[in-house]
Formats: structure tokens, sequence, C-alpha cells
């Protein structure tokens, strides 16, 4: 399944509300907030549980070289790297 730039950008804040426990709508968390700032609250078990949300929800490992790569900062870079991730070509093995 073929998604949109703002339909992945869609469905990771909507994560990001539910894994993170936001006090936020997912129209309230824009590319510009740091991952890392009051608002989001992000810590690195936080991360990790938000990956593995991510993944199920789009059928895709995202590699760790590739997050470290990417080099989180604020909510546009994870959207980013999650739009590469699921809008790159499928590997053997995946759905």
């Amino acid at each position: 399944m073929n998604c949109t730039d703002d339909e992945i950008a869609d469905r990771v804040r909507k994560i990001m509300v539910d894994v993170l426990d936001l006090r936020l709508n997912p129209e309230e968390i824009t590319p510009d907030i740091p991952l890392y700032s009051p608002t989001i609250q992000l810590d690195s078990l936080n991360l990790l549980q938000l990956l593995v949300a991510v993944e199920e929800e789009f059928g895709r490992h995202i590699e760790d070289e590739d997050v470290m790569e990417a080099d989180l900062v604020t909510v546009g870079d994870l959207l980013r790297l999650v739009q590469d991730q699921v809008g790159g070509p499928r590997t053997e093995g995946e759905a």
C-alpha cells in the first residue's frame, strides 16, 4: 500500500499521541517541535516504543543504523525517516 507523505505524517502523529500519551491533538504536532522538548518529552525508551509502534503500523522494519543516521532532533526529522522507510522499496519477506 502506497501512502502519501501527508498520510504517513498523519499516522505517525497519531501514533505519537497514543504511544507517548501526549495531551495534544495530532494536528498540533508540527514538524518544528523538538522531540526532546517539554512538549513531546521523548527519551530513549519512548523512542524505542515509538519506533516499534511505527514499524507495526506500516509493516516495515526500520534499521537501527538508519535511525542513528537520521539524527532525530525534531518531529520533522522523525517524519522524514518514516516517510523514507515507508516509501522505499520493500525487502524480501516484508508484507
